[in-house]
């Protein structure tokens, strides 16, 4: 009696051996199956958004990261994109079993600093590489700024406090005044540390000074707007450094 119980448990032990062999056998061989298909291998099937850059610069910063099938990690990914200058926001969603698309939102520029080494700038602050890609890029110079290396790192805000405080001139223009905006050759500091504008059709240029700079912006359209038929062209000086007015000199 005792034997047989004894043969039985043997034969129960035998056959949950046999069954978990089998078992890993199988997930063995799907594991192998599923590489050689290549189910699990990831794949670039988008990657949408970008202006500036082309998408072999993208696909190259990702094939860098040496991401396998085993270890993708879409945060990695992001990361590493939003590493690059022109890249404000990447968004990487994979789509199963072995795609993934990219959705790139990149920085604008909105003005060329013009420093020994051509750089751009964003409406945040934000330091673009120039050279090239500035050539395609219609925007306000920016002139009279230090031009300390340092205080121009690539990826990151500008540590110049001027340089800042002329991206914020900018922005209002580009978002409240656009036509100016378009119309404006550079933005300037003269000797006395005075935002001036020069503008592009005619070298008008518009004596802002250091104070309430917003203000006189919206004065400033409200006299374009009051102009008619003329332009801010037909004058060669407008300064706005004195309260309450604005000094205009017509060219002679």
């Amino acid at each position: 009696m005792k034997k047989n119980k004894r043969e039985r448990i043997d034969l129960r032990k035998k056959i949950g051996i046999t069954i978990c062999i089998i078992f890993v056998l199988i997930l063995f061989s799907s594991i192998k199956w599923a590489t050689y298909q290549q189910i699990f291998q990831f794949k670039i099937t988008e990657i949408s958004g970008f202006k500036i850059l082309d998408r072999q610069d993208y696909v190259e910063t990702i094939n860098k990261l040496n991401i396998d099938n085993h270890n993708l990690n879409i945060v990695e990914i992001s990361r590493a994109l939003e590493e690059i200058p022109f890249v404000k926001a990447a968004r990487v969603s994979r789509h199963f079993p072995k795609n993934f698309k990219i959705q790139i939102s990149e920085r604008k520029p909105i003005g060329i600093i013009n420093i020994d080494e051509q750089l751009m700038i964003d409406d945040e602050g934000v330091i673009l590489p120039g050279g090239i890609y500035s050539e395609n890029y219609l925007v306000p110079v920016l002139s009279g700024f230090n031009s300390a290396k340092e205080l121009y790192p690539e990826g990151r805000k500008t540590f110049s406090v001027k340089v800042n405080e002329a991206v914020k001139i900018l922005k209002i223009l580009s978002d409240e005044y656009s036509d100016l905006y378009e119309n404006i050759s550079e933005l300037t500091l003269n000797k006395d540390d005075e935002y001036v504008i020069i503008l592009a059709d005619r070298p008008t240029r518009v004596i802002l000074g250091k104070n309430d700079i917003n203000k006189k912006l919206h004065v400033l359209k409200s006299f374009d707007k009051a102009l008619g038929q003329r332009q801010l062209t037909d004058f060669q000086l407008l300064d706005m450094r004195y309260q309450k007015q604005l000094v205009a000199r017509e060219w002679t």
